[in-house]
């Protein structure tokens, strides 16, 4: 089975725009659609075509007035000069298409004594980074009443809406996702920051102009850039036919210290990367060439895969829990891990294998106890418990960033405890862990929670008004001590039309998205949400169990697996189907590290 909640908004990215006179058309064509793209964060290359709509006609009526205004607004290439031709003179001056960008459906146009009604079904907004915002159900629409007057005998609008209004077909097909990619606190991670741009022969330069602005205000104050303030793109960049991206800045760029090249080519390369039609990049300041340290004048897009924002895993192998402890998965057989902790994960109620796959965090049956023991037959020592005293605590989540507290190299461990009083979210390492709040988290009854690969988000699912909500807070820490971390206030994730009734899972699919396991029309199936509420989507293909909960690789390519309440796993293979792992062994909970 597989159904589109919401379609997901195109991943596609321009490399060839096919423009096609379309005098007196005022609709988007529909052929040449856009394909989706080949992965998370790959743009593939579809064909554009051009959409011209006329201006307004001698005699048209106050509702042709109107509808033509609003067909002006859907030109592709984008010009607001048609749009103009609509409104009467101050309007015309006074309209400012760039305030805001607004996605519509279900428009009504309706025709009133002294006015022009205009109603019609928000879907969401990009500000002027590109930053999508979900309209709210049932409280976010559009209505409006234009007014018009005379001018020279013609009808013309007065009060124009102010922004852009493009209707979600045109979204669709000229718009696609791409990430932004900063600096974590720590500057050793990259964090993706999403947004919406308009695919055209100006989309590389849109990108890195974009980049070179700083964070949006999602990662404000929290993600940085290597990039001097005030550097621009100087004129434009451009890609060769040989796949050269030419990336020109102006000379603030010159004041970058060695290691700050180094990070403003990582920042580079995973933006620029997401256009296929990019093998590699250069910089340019004021003409001449911008060395890059290790690299020289020349990177390629597949470099710096350090800076992975998907994570830094050293393995993708897949974990379980079983009657004889933790254990590894494939698709024929089990296998135990052995060493220190084969005993104690035998009681475990669920377990989390960190990001390097050396430590494993066992949550003791009765939900109070977290134990961490070395995942290897050669480890020292046994087990120890880094927390104690919990009522409820749901199964743990590892942070990326790698601390030597204690001595011993290991990762911070979060822990989210299910009291009387609401959950409680705990930062914790071997030596000790403190509270960390977040409103809209802490206090809350929260369902499943997970830090995001990059360690900069910290997602939950939290009940609240009888239904589940999927919340995302930041993480900020400090750039030396990377477990001294605060959490920001929790915003709700809102996708228009998808409302599940029931959740019971959550897991990272991508660095901009989760998977969440939601019971949506009677049945519980994978929904893939992106973070900032554009698109929510059922994964493909048909699933013969229920399943209760779900794990997702520490890389984008990495499948699904889930586990269900009979002690199956599934995994998702590279054809969308569904593939029952590990032979006829009862297994609950599959795990991927990080």
């Amino acid at each position: 089975m597989s159904r589109t909640i919401r379609t997901p908004l195109v991943t596609a990215a321009l490399a060839a725009v096919v423009l096609v006179p379309a005098t007196g058309c005022v609709s988007i064509p529909t052929d040449s659609a856009v394909q989706p793209g080949r992965s998370v964060g790959v743009q593939e290359e579809p064909r554009l075509i051009s959409n011209v709509p006329p201006g307004p006609v001698p005699g048209d009526s106050r509702e042709e007035v109107v509808t033509g205004f609003f067909a002006a607004m859907l030109a592709y290439p984008q010009s607001a000069s048609i749009a103009r031709e609509f409104l009467a003179p101050d309007a015309a001056k006074a309209w400012d298409p760039e305030a805001d960008l607004v996605v519509y459906q279900d428009q009504e146009i309706i025709e009133q004594r002294e006015r022009i009604a205009v109603t019609a079904r928000k879907v969401g907004s990009l500000d002027d980074r590109g930053a999508w915002s979900s309209a709210k159900p049932k409280r976010d629409g559009i209505s409006a009443d234009l007014r018009l007057a005379r001018v020279r005998g013609e009808w013309r609008i007065v009060n124009p809406l102010p922004g852009t209004y493009v209707d979600f077909d045109y979204f669709d097909r000229y718009f696609a996702p791409f990430a932004l990619h900063f600096l974590d606190p720590t500057r050793t991670v990259l964090t993706p920051d999403p947004v919406y741009l308009l695919l055209d022969e100006t989309t590389a330069t849109s990108l890195v102009s974009n980049l070179l602005r700083g964070p949006t205000k999602h990662l404000v104050g929290v993600a940085t850039t290597a990039a001097p303030p005030q550097t621009e793109v100087d004129v434009a960049v451009s890609i060769t036919p040989t796949g050269l991206a030419e990336v020109p800045l102006t000379g603030e760029a010159l004041a970058l210290s060695q290691e700050n090249r180094l990070l403003l080519a990582a920042q580079l390369t995973w933006t620029l990367r997401q256009l296929v039609e990019i093998d590699e990049i250069a910089v340019t300041v004021d003409g001449n060439s911008l060395e890059v340290p290790g690299f020289g004048e020349r990177f390629g897009v597949d470099e710096f895969d350090g800076y992975d924002p998907a994570g830094l895993a050293a393995s993708r192998q897949l974990f379980a829990l079983s009657a004889a402890g933790l254990v590894t998965v494939s698709e024929s057989d089990v296998s135990p891990v052995l060493g220190s902790l084969q005993r104690t994960s035998r009681s475990a109620s669920s377990a989390a294998v960190d990001p390097s796959g050396n430590l494993t965090a066992l949550v003791g049956r009765a939900g109070q106890d977290v134990v961490v023991a070395a995942a290897a037959a050669t480890a020292e020592g046994g087990p120890k418990k880094w927390f104690s005293g919990g009522a409820d605590l749901l199964p743990p989540s590892w942070d990326v960033h790698q601390l030597s507290d204690g001595g011993q190299p290991s990762h911070l461990l979060w822990l989210v405890d299910r009291t009387r009083r609401g959950a409680v979210v705990y930062a914790v390492t071997q030596t000790g862990g403190r509270q960390v709040r977040a409103s809209g988290i802490t206090g809350a009854d929260v369902m499943s929670f997970a830090v995001s690969r990059d360690g900069v988000r910290l997602a939950a699912v939290v009940r609240r008004d009888g239904r589940p909500r999927l919340m995302i807070s930041i993480i900020d820490r400090d750039a030396q001590r990377p477990a001294r971390v605060s959490l920001s206030p929790a915003q709700e994730v809102i996708s228009p039309e998808f409302s599940p009734s029931g959740v019971t899972g959550l897991a990272w699919a991508s660095p901009t998205s989760v998977v969440l396991l939601a019971d949506e029309g009677g049945e519980r199936q994978p929904f893939e949400v992106s973070i900032d509420g554009s698109s929510a989507a059922e994964t493909t293909g048909f699933i013969p169990v229920e399943p209760v909960s779900i794990a997702a690789g520490p890389n984008v390519d990495a499948p699904v697996a889930i586990g269900s309440k009979a002690g199956e796993i599934y995994v998702q293979t590279a054809d969308l189907q569904w593939v029952q792992f590990g032979g006829s062994t009862r297994l609950y909970q599959p795990i991927y590290p990080g």
